[in-house]
């Protein structure tokens, strides 16, 4: 049994009727469709254990729409949707989503869109409860973050994000609860891109940087263009999200953040030109990371968010410090409260991957399910 449903009582013989949970997605990318295989493999648990009979009622992306209100076949769902003849067409998903008679509703956004995340309040007003790992919503304006917050205060429907941050790792949960509890927040530390992780954890003495980058983008842990990661903005949207699930009215442009690129790297026209740059500096990233090995520390690329400043800079750190023998593509945060003053609570694990972070995205379907009343379809 997977260890996140262990918080709701197997059913017996006086359990009341399983309840429905509807469920449309948006995104059928390496997540969204990590998310689907593992309802299809988990559903028959669910309602037997938990009461739980979730149908997967939409399944949309960028190039089409599938809707069955009596529920689409997860083991066929690929070729069910790729013979679908409906061309995707936000607006009509989203009317459909609002309108449908359907009980239960719950929406879950596996996209990167800006646009399906600034349609988050109207579905909310609707009484639908959302689950994405998708940013853009809570990295936005910290007036629109405070919109969502409104929100979720004044309708029934919720709105789990914790995959926003350390994809399957209880980041964002931790730090709510320590708030709840009264704690009082000194200072958060953390790497929060396993693709820079890896980058940083694999950039060793016999090793060159562009070299490194390249593995890392054969491997598939970068973007398509592996500037979209090298230039911290993936990790200050986190930190963002993070600094506000404390309590601190941040913007973006309130974060302090340093491009390791040079700027003509950043601004190379192609992928292999880019690669081609950042050879010629190859020679200055090796300095840094010699440099660092003999003073007995190593490189590392470290968030940090202290006294209602937030920071994201390339640093170096020794043994003393938590993060020093991270490895692989982890992430890890290390946060300092009133509780936690002398020793940090450390959290870490796999900070990327489609099925850790589609597992995540799970739990708060599940979770849903289980605090809804039983209602009829």
């Amino acid at each position: 049994m997977p260890p996140f449903l262990m918080f709701a009582a197997p059913r017996n013989e006086f359990s009341p009727p399983p309840k429905n949970v509807n469920v449309f997605l948006v995104g059928t990318g390496v997540v969204g469709s990590a998310l689907l295989e593992q309802l299809h493999k988990n559903n028959k648990l669910f309602l037997e254990q938990y009461g739980i009979d979730i149908q997967v009622i939409g399944i949309a992306n960028s190039r089409f729409v599938c809707v069955n209100s009596k529920g689409i076949d997860l083991k066929e769902w690929r070729s069910i949707t790729e013979q679908s003849k409906e061309e995707m067409s936000w607006e009509k998903y989203l009317s459909f989503l609002c309108h449908s008679d359907l009980s239960n509703v719950v929406f879950v956004d596996c996209s990167s869109s800006q646009t399906i995340a600034d349609s988050y309040p109207t579905i909310l007003e609707s009484g639908i409860s959302i689950v994405t790992p998708n940013k853009k919503a809570n990295s936005g304006s910290f007036a629109n973050y405070q919109i969502l917050q409104d929100l979720i205060a004044a309708h029934k429907a919720k709105f789990f994000y914790d995959s926003n941050v350390g994809a399957g790792l209880p980041i964002l949960s931790t730090l709510n609860d320590l708030s709840k509890s009264g704690d009082q927040l000194i200072k958060i530390e953390a790497i929060l891109s396993g693709t820079l992780s890896y980058i940083f954890n694999s950039f060793k003495p016999g090793t060159l940087f562009s070299e490194i980058v390249r593995e890392a983008q054969k491997k598939g842990y970068t973007e398509p263009d592996p500037r979209d990661d090298l230039n911290g903005m993936d990790v200050a949207r986190k930190l963002l999200i993070l600094a506000r699930e404390a309590g601190f009215a941040l913007e973006m442009q309130d974060i302090e953040l340093q491009n390791i690129l040079p700027p003509d790297c950043s601004q190379a026209k192609s992928v292999d030109d880019f690669y081609a740059k950042l050879a010629s500096y190859d020679s200055l990233f090796t300095e840094r990371r010699d440099q660092a090995q003999a003073e007995g520390k190593r490189l590392l690329y470290v968030a940090s968010f202290k006294d209602g400043k937030a920071a994201i800079r390339l640093q170096t750190v020794g043994p003393e410090h938590p993060f020093y023998h991270l490895s692989g593509n982890d992430n890890i945060a290390a946060i300092t409260t009133k509780y936690y003053a002398k020793n940090p609570l450390v959290i870490q694990g796999p900070g990327a991957g489609a099925d850790v972070t589609a597992a995540k995205v799970l739990q708060g379907i599940v979770r849903i399910g289980v605090d809804l009343p039983n209602t009829s379809q």
